[in-house]
């Protein structure tokens, strides 16, 4: 007879290590400023590698990827109100009128600009935060994750 073999798909074969206090700090640092240029999905990709591996850089990756969504979502009505308004400027130049469509339009799409502005303005003094060693939660954030 045989002897009974191991199943390897029974178990993981290594459970990955939790960082340390520095390589925490430092992924968390860089949640934040990689997120000032790829948006949510530098939070949502190092949210699925390192969620488990400690609780200093989930906090901040959570933080950061709820900022970006809440960014995500000011820039869709921003551009939803810049859309919208085409329909304005239509109907009121084929009457004749000034426009007020051109207006909503330029709103929405600074609106766009400034919200990106104050996004990364934010990122920046979360990873100041992050570097220091200290939590942070952006002020103006709504909670979609975590």
């Amino acid at each position: 007879m045989s002897e009974p073999v191991e199943n390897p798909y029974a178990a993981p074969l290594s459970a990955l290590p939790p960082l340390s206090a520095a390589e925490e700090k430092q992924w968390a640092l860089l949640t934040h400023v990689l997120s000032i240029f790829l948006g949510p999905l530098s939070a949502v990709v190092l949210w699925v590698l390192f969620k488990e591996r400690g609780p200093f850089v989930r906090a901040h990756v959570t933080t950061e990827w709820n900022w970006q969504l809440t960014i995500l979502a000011g820039s869709v009505a921003c551009i939803g109100v810049s859309i919208f308004s085409t329909f304005f400027s239509y109907t009121d130049s084929s009457r004749g009128q000034s426009s007020l469509g051109l207006g909503l339009f330029l709103v929405g799409y600074l609106g766009v600009i400034v919200l990106h502005l104050v996004g990364a303005a934010f990122s920046i003094a979360a990873a100041i935060a992050a570097n220091k060693g200290d939590m942070y939660r952006h002020p103006l954030a709504y909670s979609f994750v975590g």
